[in-house]
């Protein structure tokens, strides 16, 4: 009943939109893109995982291509998603706090997606991706109320399922439920319940903050949640199989290009805390892509990547201009055009809380905490929890990277010099219930 009410307290002008969103007879294909929030990519089967969290995803890289590389710009959601709209790092676009407000100067994904033709449509969960903070710009319907990824999702379908008009349609979904508070359905938290009773926690409405970072959390407790977190990608999993299913019975899938990312990752006490605030450890920053449709042949990038290209990469396959972006298009990449030339480093950035900096750089990964001015080094790929600091055993290659990464900071403090964001309106009570619900309670003036 409580979906049902959700339904029927759909925003004025979705019947309108059903009627125009479709493929039609335009030629070009239509365009799904999709956020799993809190996502990170060691969680998913494609990636290595060896649970069975993701059969819908493993499929789909199967069919088409799977980013092995790729680094969010930033470890929390607001930056990460106007990051993924705008083909810019975080201090570039300016979003890096949350009071700011995406500026009218620079262009969207869905605003170019517009002018071009295309019918774009958002539904999200909310919180960071609320139309007050600028990212709804572009969007002819943007629904931001908070609706869980069941309801999203057979949202779209409802619409999809009317006789096409003009197209082609640009969806943006975007869903919390594999983030805190790692409250799965009873049926897939039990297929990942692999702990003694005594390690069981009640899950429901907790996060990182304030509640799990404040326990004094046993191994085992750990050990719960993560199983509780892979339930609930398992879910989300499930859903967008059981989406992508009615969507190719349709006969629409052929004719779309799918792309699937997250905006960061989470922590199960890797470096001493649950969630993703305040930190920059690998955990928290490598995220999946995958992209399948037509004219994408199977196949891994295996050259690192961040966000910022997503927006460059899908104008480019849509055939559309790709503006002047720091991002760039992995089209050639992907089709095997372009060569590597040598490790191309993909840098991130903290600014809410501790000023924080990092350098993936191949197999390496500097940290800069700037206030304290502590610098780690990590090799990621051999030591995936970032446990030893390889800071001083080659003082060559460490002098490098932090001259590498210095550079990085300087441009990122000249671009924020030069592109000031907007303040964005406080947060409604509704939306101050659900930044609650997320383990944001502290939410800076």
């Amino acid at each position: 009943m409580r979906r049902l009410g959700v339904l029927r307290r759909c925003r004025v002008g979705w019947v309108a939109l059903a009627l125009c969103l479709g493929c039609g007879d335009d030629p070009r294909p239509n365009l799904l893109l999709i956020s799993i929030d809190t996502l990170r990519a060691d969680r998913i089967g494609a990636y290595g995982y060896e649970r069975e969290t993701t059969p819908t995803l493993d499929a789909l890289a199967a069919r088409g291509v799977r980013f092995e590389t790729v680094i969010a710009e930033s470890s929390w959601t607001l930056p990460s998603h106007v990051t993924l709209f705008t083909g810019l790092p975080p201090s570039f676009h300016g979003v890096v706090r949350p009071n700011q407000r995406l500026a009218e100067t620079i262009p969207t994904l869905a605003e170019i997606l517009r002018q071009h033709g295309y019918r774009t449509s958002g539904i999200t969960g909310g919180v960071f991706l609320e139309e007050r903070f600028g990212v709804a710009r572009g969007f002819d319907q943007y629904r931001d109320d908070g609706v869980d990824f069941s309801t999203a999702l057979r949202i779209v379908l409802r619409i999809l399922e009317r006789p096409p008009r003009a197209g082609p349609f640009f969806w943006f979904i975007h869903t919390y439920d594999v983030h805190c508070p790692y409250d799965p359905p009873a049926r897939y938290a039990r297929m990942f319940d692999s702990r003694p009773p005594r390690d069981r926690l009640d899950t429901r409405g907790r996060c990182g903050n304030p509640h799990y970072n404040r326990m004094p959390l046993r191994p085992g407790q750990v050990a719960f949640l993560s199983d509780r977190y892979d339930a609930g990608i398992r879910y989300a999993d499930d859903l967008l199989g059981d989406f992508l299913a009615k969507l190719d019975a349709s006969g629409r899938l052929d004719h779309t290009i799918v792309a699937v990312v997250s905006d960061h990752g989470d922590e199960f006490l890797e470096h001493g805390r649950i969630g993703h605030r305040n930190t920059l450890f690998i955990e928290s920053l490598r995220i999946p892509w995958i992209l399948a449709g037509p004219g994408i042949e199977p196949g891994v990038v295996t050259e690192p990547v961040g966000l910022a290209d997503v927006m460059p990469t899908l104008l480019d396959l849509l055939g559309l201009p790709v503006p002047d972006l720091e991002g760039r298009s992995m089209r050639a990449v992907m089709r095997g055009e372009a060569r590597r030339n040598g490790e191309r480093p993909v840098f991130s950035e903290n600014q809410w809380g501790e000023e924080l900096y990092s350098a993936v750089f191949g197999d390496h990964h500097l940290i800069v905490r700037r206030q304290t001015q502590q610098v780690q080094l990590f090799d990621w790929r051999r030591d995936p929890r970032e446990s030893r600091d390889l800071l001083g055993e080659r003082p060559a290659r460490d002098e490098t990277l932090r001259r590498l990464l210095s550079e990085r900071i300087g441009r990122l403090d000249a671009a924020r010099n030069r592109n000031a964001p907007e303040i964005a309106p406080g947060p409604s009570d509704p939306e101050q219930a659900r930044l609650r619900a997320l383990g944001y309670v502290e939410v800076e003036p």
